[in-house]
């Protein structure tokens, strides 16, 4: 049983699972995670894949090895904070109260004078004197010697532990999250719904018990063509009504019964078709027409014309459609039409002319959808990790010492010593403030 206790507490094992999970986590970096099986062939090659999926390194979060490594550091910091612990905490509850020549030694802040009275005399102003400039002493005797002890900063010496439980916390909100939690990405044309979604890579499906329906989806781009917002109007159904809509962005989600819903990405959906106006050089009432991409549409009694481009911002000059026209018994041109210079066909100098109105795009939201019921655990290991380094890097434990001994003739040899745990040059230079106060109270 020793030896099991001396393995789980063993530093060096703490130090090899470390690594152990730094090199896992470098591979689950490069190797992107659950994607489809199609985009992995586009990179490794069909040998690499069987030996990545034997190890689980598409899915390596969930694999049962890297769990395994979580649950094993997390043991082994258990037992090592139940350890070490024990033994901070006898040295807070009994602390050392009396200043002997041992302890002196070990101290680096010291110093000794000698004073005219007695050690009962003196100890009250010297406990007054430290109260106003440290912290309010113990005071004990020993063979006619006072000791005066008093401390500050005791809560840093439990600094590295409340860490540790944040660590342990945070372990364990990722295995429960890891364990009973997913995460899958689903893409929804607007005006359909799912119900179910695609996981590791595909290769489960997760019933969310309720369908989530895009009702519509907008995406705004710069004059370079650059997406600049995106957002999804998604609705929540369940037993056949709505229960919840909601317009999403990126970093603004959907939540509904612990799923959430991230704005991720968008695409377009199917083919896309090009609106146009067709209006006589003359004047008169102009007819739309749509076009499909590279079919042609007749333009009665003047040609054909098709779409065959399309750019979002045609040498800065916004939106323009490349089209083809083709008249009986000529040859066929090609010409762009700007959207933001209706007149520009004009030209041509035609019978006709075309305005390029606008775009007829279907496009789908692209979803992340994710289930972690443990993160509200790990976010309350994130805050303790904070409090505990808070404590352990700015907090000191703080000493302070006096011993009144008799030293002959009516006189008393005050000796003021002090040790801090952490931070050792403020505390001297601390400890140099509170030797000129103590001299001075006992002028």
């Amino acid at each position: 049983m020793d030896k099991v206790w001396s393995f789980f507490t063993s530093l060096k094992l703490a130090i090899t699972v470390i690594i152990l999970m730094a090199t896992a986590s470098i591979f689950g970096t490069i190797v992107e995670q659950n994607q489809p099986i199609e985009k992995y062939r586009q990179f490794y090659s069909d040998g690499t894949i069987r030996i990545f999926e034997a190890l689980n390194l598409f899915d390596m979060y969930h694999s049962w090895w890297f769990l395994a490594l979580m649950l094993f550091f997390t043991v082994n910091l258990t037992c090592c904070t139940l350890d070490r612990l024990p033994r901070v905490v006898r040295i807070v509850r009994n602390p050392k109260l009396t200043l002997d020549e041992g302890l002196e030694k070990s101290l680096g802040s010291v110093d000794r004078w000698k004073k005219k009275g007695s050690p009962e005399q003196l100890a009250d102003t010297y406990a007054a004197a430290m109260g106003g400039v440290f912290g309010k002493p113990v005071v004990t005797e020993n063979s006619g010697t006072r000791h005066l002890y008093a401390e500050r900063g005791i809560v840093s010496r439990f600094g590295v532990y409340v860490t540790h439980l944040s660590i342990i916390i945070i372990f364990i909100g990722a295995i429960i999250g890891n364990v009973l939690g997913f995460k899958g990405f689903a893409n929804i044309v607007e005006g359909e719904s799912v119900r179910t979604i695609p996981t590791r890579g595909g290769t489960n499906h997760v019933d969310l018990g309720f369908s989530v329906r895009c009702n519509k989806f907008w995406v705004d781009f710069y004059p370079s063509g650059q997406p600049k917002e995106y957002a999804s109007d998604l609705s929540i159904l369940e037993n056949g009504g709505e229960v919840l809509r909601k317009k999403i962005v990126v970093n603004d989600p959907l939540q509904y019964k612990g799923i959430w819903f991230y704005q991720s990405s968008y695409g377009q959906a199917g083919g896309s078709s090009a609106r146009i106006a067709v209006t006589a050089a003359g004047g008169g009432q102009p007819s739309v027409l749509s076009l499909a991409p590279g079919v042609e549409t007749e333009v009665p009694g003047y040609g054909t014309v098709r779409g065959v481009d399309y750019q979002p911002d045609f040498q800065g000059f916004g939106p323009a459609l490349l089209v083809v026209l083709e008249k009986p018994g000529k040859p066929a041109i090609e010409f762009w039409l700007l959207q933001r210079h209706p007149q520009f066909d004009r030209q041509r100098k035609d019978s006709h002319y075309f305005t390029f109105l606008s775009i007829d795009q279907v496009y789908y939201t692209g979803l992340q959808v994710a289930k972690d019921p443990g993160v509200n655990i790990v976010w309350v290991g994130c805050t303790l990790m904070v409090v505990g380094i808070l404590i352990a890097f700015f907090m000191s434990h703080q000493r302070l010492w006096i011993r009144l001994a008799p030293a002959g003739a009516g006189r008393v040899e005050v000796v003021l010593a002090g040790s801090a745990n952490r931070n050792r040059l403020a505390f001297e230079k601390k400890f140099e403030k509170i030797q000129a106060a103590m001299k001075e109270v006992a002028t």
